[in-house]
């Protein structure tokens, strides 16, 4: 009896799918929007397509029950599936690991409707205006409106259901669970919040098929675009114009990274808002979220401490390159409403008893520096920070040595190849420059003189070593983060290698202690070498202009200087400092 009833059911759930076209039976399906949203699986079970057609090949009523509960089955086959895989839950609590929920705003249901309405309407309208182009064009099209009109008491039902559908549509509530788990949204099932986004889908859906119903009956204009192009009425959201602002520019990983990341945060606090809803209230509710940030900590040596005027500074300059590109490429009229935000305004004057001012090394600290086992000798290749008789003749030994020598950054250094190193030239000097390796800070390029002091020291037998290895870069020994190679131009690619680790970590500490502040941030690292470097250039002693030392750092000149002096050539800068030395500084030699 059961047996009989089941196969009652199974019929009833399959003839629901059949249609006669032509004469000739044809079970014919929506493939629900949760399998969609899996192209590998989509492609493999449903070759892509949103309707799951098959033939039944008979005219015969009796033939084709038996056809439709087959087909049927194969179908229910197919979706179950495509439902293997990491449980909803199960995601929902990675995601809430990853990061924090954030708060659904107005603009993102204002913007969540007009999606659903763009994700309805924009490819029928295409293919509205493509239907005359060719014979495949006007079958697609004749296509869509079939199934519109096939599925338009299934699509009325979905869009009216207060909850689960049938799985022939997927119902408004179906789609916000996906949206809220997916966007991070704080909006749990029975709360208001929740229940706005299921009333910004079912709004924006309904659009969406307003809009196709009119352009069937002629009574809207179908708008013109050109391919890559924006609609001409469309101000793009933030977020639009963060990923149009990354495909026009050519930015450094870190770079990258770091406006993607600002955005993230932003969003999570204001929302995803059209650059025309965008106001200097967001951007200063920005500025104050970002001031209350505790960062550091997570690691031996760092300390927790407020975010710094810099870093907001920069979080919200960021999003104010991209808005001015958007301004710029006439898809906003401005203003700008993250000009001019006081960031002093929201962040609290740091603690300098928690945060020292960072500064260069002197002389003397330098010397107790260079006394460590790196430079004198240590217990074994693998036990370097123990005094010994074995000598470091690699990186621990050269970084430093070169970094102190040449003011250079650690990016620069690491990243340095072997022929930018110009030993045998006239004017021995370094070449910076962007290379396979890293890119500069701001893509620029400068010689830097080797000193007379640096080849005192062995310089040019290491160059000649290194050369002969046929490593290609000059620290061989001393890899990025990133690996072999990195077009990264900040100094974290390399300085969180092994090496500059362990210089600032173990090196620094042991050998200045008693002369830092305890439990404060460590107020000299490896880039203070590049501060003591320019004070000795811009000392007394030497009394050299302020732009030959500006050209051997990389620092700025003025733009007066800029402008009418240029780059000053190495046949200039090599003559003037060669014979420059650290006053009392004692560096062992190998």
């Amino acid at each position: 009896m059961r047996q009989s009833a089941d196969k009652e059911e199974l019929l009833a759930a399959a003839v629901r799918y059949v249609r006669e076209r032509k004469g000739v039976f044809q079970y014919e399906r929506r493939v629900p929007e949760r399998v969609k949203r899996q192209p590998a699986l989509y492609a493999f079970h449903f070759n892509s397509q949103p309707l799951f057609r098959v033939s039944l090949r008979t005219k015969d009523q009796g033939e084709m029950h038996e056809a439709a509960k087959a087909t049927h089955a194969d179908f229910e086959r197919r979706i179950a599936s495509t439902s293997i895989g990491i449980p909803q839950k199960a995601k929902a609590s990675v995601f809430a690991e990853q990061s924090l929920l954030r708060t659904v705003t107005q603009a993102d249901l204002n913007e969540l409707a007009d999606l659903y309405r763009k994700l309805k309407a924009d490819p029928f309208e295409k293919a509205y205006m493509r239907a005359d182009a060719s014979s495949a064009d006007a079958e697609e099209y004749n296509r869509m409106v079939y199934e519109i009109e096939l599925f338009a008491d299934d699509i009325n039902k979905a869009l009216e259901a207060r909850g689960q559908g049938d799985g022939t549509f997927e119902t408004p509530v179906e789609t916000a669970l996906w949206v809220v788990e997916n966007r991070r949204w704080n909006a749990p099932v029975g709360s208001d919040e929740f229940a706005a986004v299921v009333g910004a889908i079912r709004a924006g859906t309904q659009r969406g098929y307003d809009d196709i119903q009119a352009l069937i009956e002629g009574r809207v204009t179908p708008r013109l675009t050109k391919r890559g192009q924006p609609v001409e009425d469309a101000v793009p959201t933030l977020g639009e114009a963060v990923n149009r602002y990354m495909e026009y520019r050519n930015l450094t990983s870190r770079t990258a990274t770091e406006v993607r990341s600002s955005l993230i945060l932003f969003e999570r606090i204001i929302g995803n808002k059209r650059l025309d809803a965008l106001t200097r209230k967001d951007f200063q509710g920005y500025a104050e979220h970002l001031a209350k940030q505790v960062i550091g900590g997570k690691t031996a040596g760092s300390v927790s401490r407020p975010a710094s005027a810099a870093t907001v500074k920069k979080r919200i300059g960021l999003l104010r390159t991209v808005i001015n590109h958007a301004i710029h490429r006439d898809w906003f009229s401005g203003p700008n409403p993250a000009a001019d935000i006081r960031v002093d305004a929201y962040v609290a004057r740091p603690n300098r008893a928690l945060m020292p001012e960072k500064r260069r090394l002197t002389v003397d600290e330098m010397n107790l520096i260079f006394q460590h086992p790196w430079f004198t000798g240590c217990a074994s290749k693998t036990q370097t920070h123990i005094s010994g008789s074995y000598r470091l003749k690699g990186a621990e030994y050269w970084v430093p040595v070169v970094a102190a020598l040449t003011g250079c950054r650690a990016s620069e250094l690491g990243g340095l190849m072997t022929s930018e190193v110009m030993i045998d030239d006239v004017f021995p000097h370094l070449i910076i420059r962007d290379n396979v390796h890293r890119r500069t800070k701001g893509g620029y390029s400068r010689k830097v003189p080797i000193l007379d002091a640096l080849m005192s020291l062995g310089f040019r037998e290491y160059v000649s070593k290194v050369r002969e290895a046929g490593a290609d870069r000059l620290f061989p020994d001393w890899l990025s983060t990133k690996g072999k190679s990195t077009n990264r131009n900040d100094d974290k690619a390399w300085s969180n290698g092994k090496i500059i680790r362990a210089f600032n970590r173990t090196v620094i500490p042991n050998m200045l202690e008693g002369r830092l502040l305890v439990g404060a941030r460590q107020e000299v690292t490896f880039h203070s070498l590049r501060g003591a470097f320019k004070a000795m250039l811009a000392g007394a002693d030497y009394k050299l202009h302020p732009n030959i030392v500006n050209e051997v750092v990389g620092h700025s000149k003025s733009e007066l200087d800029t402008r009418y002096i240029g780059e000053i050539p190495i046949e200039e800068t090599y003559p003037a400092i060669r014979g420059c030395v650290y006053k009392g500084l004692v560096i062992p030699i190998l």
